[in-house]
């Protein structure tokens, strides 16, 4: 077992080379309190995963070509007007009409992580030149950011600050620039001697809390990512300041813990800083956290659609959920939300090695980020969903360049950390994604091909491609939802376990052209919003939540979805003669598109 000391020279003599260890090797060093935190498996961390044609290609493709064109001295322009430096280019308007401060570490983190998955050294570079244009504005006046809040003097920078070290600490690991330490160094020395310590909970019902700005709740998790990156210390005693204990126990301690009014966003975002203190402490109970967390968030808080948190709120578990279909169109924070779903998904993947946390992740692919709609001129983006039992559009959001214009660029990129996990001598494949994966076992180079129509067809083909025959482990995630999974390797059906909720294991050895056929049976269902409502239903097919179009038509309670509803050509669904009510995936669903994703079945 290495060092953590050693770790960081392997990390910063290896750059960016693929090592498969490499979080596991710093997260396993012994921790101060003698715990350790075990790592059962690693995504691939931005390296080796290629997505092939899919729509979740031409989201990744339009993304990195929006955020390329923002022009940088637009993006600059408040942080120079600050300090009095030379400042071409346009004020953005909106949420960032004095500075992007709220958005720009978002931005940086995204452009690093698009740069390590693809190679896009154009945009390797743009994120360079925005860091540095931000950073010598700083350098100039001692001052990191600018608000229309007027906040930063008072030391109430706490959401600008915690985003600027996520894309710090992402321009350090993952393009090895020069500049970006010492930029990230004297950052956290600065919140270090600034930021207040005062943590009001941020709750809808509390709009005091939000005019300050101050949402601490990754900081524990940016810090102590800093931390395991670089050794020093100091990371990992301020980010000890922000743990959320008080807030995490509720999941230790109680089976439904007393959360309502709380920010939803935040209260679920925070617990990635539960998962990163486990990583660093080792404490079991911050596992216990994340996991209890997770499962009380699936019975009480999710929508069909894997969201939550109707009107930015937690609810009540008395029915609260099912209630807000009746008044709430602001029903979830999509890019937003999805992002927290990815990273807690992610951690809980890699510290319980248990498939069954890739569901709420492939949720919030199809229903969530992958549903948004393309980035609009001006910063617009599709900030709520909106699951209303009357109806709802997508639409833009009124103000330019609000919060999840900040958490979009990081979803998209995250598209290529998801779908694959891996350890010592396994590759798990968690989603099913046209896509392709490289990486190496006993030093034998070995790529994988994934081709599929999924969610239009339920079956995924692998395509393995090792340059000489080489043992390991395929494993694939058989989903929740499914039943009676198979799979066949070169046209032979195989006697393997497929349980949902587990990883379907192949262990054999590999031979270049060995073709793997992963047949998923998905079937209609209606799922009831919660325990109080049980005939307030959506309809789902797999994973994919439908929505028909908004006429008003009452809906059967048949029991069997099937009876009323039949599946068409490609992911088209259509209700029996009697009416002419078609239901299509959510993601299909384009701006001002009239819909209704939940409705109550009615008696016939």
């Amino acid at each position: 077992m290495s060092t953590r000391r050693d770790f960081v020279k392997m990390v910063a003599g290896a750059s960016l080379a693929p090592t498969s260890l490499r979080m596991a090797e710093a997260f396993t060093t012994s921790a101060p309190s003698g715990l350790t935190a075990k790592v059962h498996l690693e995504p691939f961390d931005y390296q080796g995963v290629r997505l092939l044609d899919s729509m979740f290609k031409t989201q990744y493709d339009q993304t990195r070509d929006y955020y390329f064109k923002i022009s940088n001295d637009d993006a600059l322009k408040g942080f120079r007007d600050r300090a009095g430096l030379p400042a071409p280019g346009t004020s953005m308007g909106g949420w960032a009409i004095e500075s992007t401060s709220g958005i720009f570490g978002q931005w940086i983190s995204g452009m690093a992580r698009m740069s390590a998955a693809t190679g896009d050294k154009e945009m390797q570079a743009k994120a360079a030149i925005l860091m540095n244009g931000w950073a010598e504005a700083f350098q100039k006046d001692g001052i990191p950011f600018t608000s229309r809040r007027k906040e930063i003097n008072t030391g109430k920078s706490h959401y600008a600050f915690d985003k600027t070290v996520c894309g710090l600490v992402d321009m350090c690991k993952y393009t090895d620039d020069k500049d970006a330490r010492a930029h990230l160094d004297k950052l956290v020395d600065w919140g270090n001697a600034t930021l207040l310590r005062a943590r009001v909970p941020a709750s809808p019902e509390l709009p005091e809390a939000f005019p300050s700005g101050n949402e601490w709740y990754t900081l524990s998790e940016n810090l102590y990512r800093g931390y395991v990156l670089t050794g020093d210390p100091k990371y990992k005693t301020f980010g000890d300041v922000w743990r959320y204990d008080a807030y995490w126990d509720k999941f230790v301690n109680q089976a439904d813990p007393d959360i309502h009014s709380l920010h939803a966003y935040s209260h679920v975002n925070t617990l990635s800083s539960a998962a990163m203190s486990y990583g660093v402490t080792g404490d079991p109970k911050y596992l216990k956290t994340i996991v209890n967390a997770h499962d009380y968030f699936q019975r009480a808080q999710c929508y069909a659609t894997g969201g939550y948190g109707p009107g930015e709120g937690l609810v009540n578990n008395d029915g609260g959920l099912g209630r807000s279909l009746e008044r709430t169109s602001d029903t979830f924070e999509t890019p937003c939300g999805s992002w927290s779903i990815f990273k807690l998904s992610k951690y809980l993947l890699q510290f319980t090695g248990e498939a069954k946390y890739g569901d709420w992740m492939e949720k919030a692919l199809y229903n969530g980020i992958g549903a948004a709609l393309p980035m609009g001129p001006g910063g617009r983006t599709l900030y709520y969903s909106d699951y209303q039992l009357s109806g709802g559009k997508k639409a833009y959001y009124t103000a330019a360049w609000p919060c999840c214009s900040g958490t979009y660029i990081q979803d998209v990129a995250d598209y290529h950390d998801n779908i694959y996990f891996r350890s010592a001598r396994s590759l798990y494949v968690n989603l099913f994604v046209p896509s392709q994966v490289s990486w190496k076992v006993d030093d034998k180079a070995i790529q994988v091909d994934q081709l599929t129509n999924f969610p239009e067809s339920d079956t995924t083909t692998l395509t393995l491609k090792p340059e000489k025959p080489v043992k390991f482990s395929l494993k694939f995630r058989v989903p929740g939802w499914t039943d009676g999974a198979s799979v066949s390797i070169n046209g032979t059906k195989q006697n393997v376990e497929c349980r949902p909720g587990t990883w379907a294991t192949m262990d054999r050895t590999w031979n270049p052209g060995d073709r793997v056929e992963i047949h998923l049976p998905m079937k209609l269902t209606f799922v009831p919003i919660d325990r109080q409502h049980p005939h307030r239903v959506a309809a789902v097919y797999g994973p994919i939540v439908l929505v028909r179009n908004q006429e008003n038509v009452v809906v059967p309670d048949l029991g069997d979805i099937s009876k009323w509803i039949s599946k068409g050509q490609g992911m088209q669904f259509q209700a029996d003669n009697r009416t002419t009510s078609s239901f299509v995936p959510f993601y299909q669903i384009r701006a001002r598109t009239g819909y209704r994703m939940y409705f109550d079945l009615e008696s016939v």
